[in-house]
């Protein structure tokens, strides 16, 4: 029985000082300043950030018509492969057709001063070249048609 109450005491007294080290250790953190040679200028640490923002965006892929993005070329193969990506597709053509339909009968010469919006020839297009296109078409909205059985 005396031994268990030693035994307590240890661990107790152990406590109180693991308890007393992790204030100490906390104290010191709150209490560290960093070395004036590892200092980073914030104007720096913004133009890094800003690069490797940039660079990721160059390497994305942006479905306009479905407004996803896709960070593989095999992601944007399969996606453009798809029923969804397809049939949105085939919404803008029908839409564009309509508004250059629009836009001929009331200017015939509407084609000579046309720009396409820029992308390759293989339909992918660049994050600034999207970022142009949705200031391009703000406020136009997609309609979809709900399809059911009939």
């Amino acid at each position: 029985m005396k031994r268990s109450v030693e035994m307590e005491k240890k661990r107790e007294e152990e406590r109180v000082k693991k308890a007393e080290m992790a204030r100490l250790k906390a104290e010191r953190a709150r209490a560290y300043e960093e070395p004036e040679w590892a200092k980073v200028e914030d104007d720096v640490a913004e133009d890094v950030a800003e690069e490797e923002e940039e660079g990721v965006r160059k390497n994305e892929l942006y479905c306009v018509a479905c407004g996803k993005k896709f960070k593989s070329d095999k992601q944007w193969k399969n996606h453009e492969q798809s029923k969804k990506h397809k049939d949105k597709v085939a919404e803008l053509r029908e839409a564009f057709g309509e508004e250059d339909q629009d836009n001929e009968d009331d200017d015939e010469d509407a084609d000579d001063n046309n720009d396409n919006g820029g992308g390759d020839a293989d339909g992918f297009v660049s994050a600034d070249e999207v970022e142009k296109l949705k200031e391009q078409f703000e406020g136009v909205e997609i309609q979809t048609e709900e399809k059911g059985d009939e």
